[in-house]
């Protein structure tokens, strides 16, 4: 049902994980273990590349674009788009929890102290 779409959104994450003032990049989506998925659906997080490098040559501690799997709806089997809607709720709730620790680690690691907010949050959902 995505064609492309799904290693477009990937390469795009990761070319703007590169940019000059975008210290890091999370695709969200839902967490799946079960045997008809590939294995890597049940991993919680997922590194795409690493950010770029300060003046000084070093990386951010969490800097670079990540896939965050939340999981929401039965986490042992694949569901597709469709039957989601029942779930939303939980997947909403996982990802504003993912967005309130990072604000305060990304605090902690480059905002002095204050939590970092995300620039931008953009939805889209299909099969993968």
């Amino acid at each position: 049902d995505t064609g492309g779409q799904v290693k477009y959104v990937v390469e795009l994450s990761r070319a703007l994980a590169r940019m000059p003032g975008v210290y890091r990049v999370d695709l969200f989506t839902r967490q799946v273990s079960c045997p008809d998925v590939d294995w890597s659906y049940g991993e919680p997080t997922e590194m795409l590349t690493a950010g770029p490098e300060d003046g000084d040559g070093d990386l951010g501690e969490s800097s670079g674009a990540y896939i965050i799997r939340i999981p929401f709806g039965p986490r042992d089997q694949y569901l597709s788009k469709e039957v989601l809607w029942p779930y939303i709720q939980e997947f909403v709730d996982g990802a504003l929890a993912h967005i309130l620790n990072m604000s305060k680690v990304l605090g902690e690691q480059i905002g002095k102290g204050q939590p970092v907010w995300p620039y931008v949050i953009h939805g889209h959902y299909a099969d993968a």
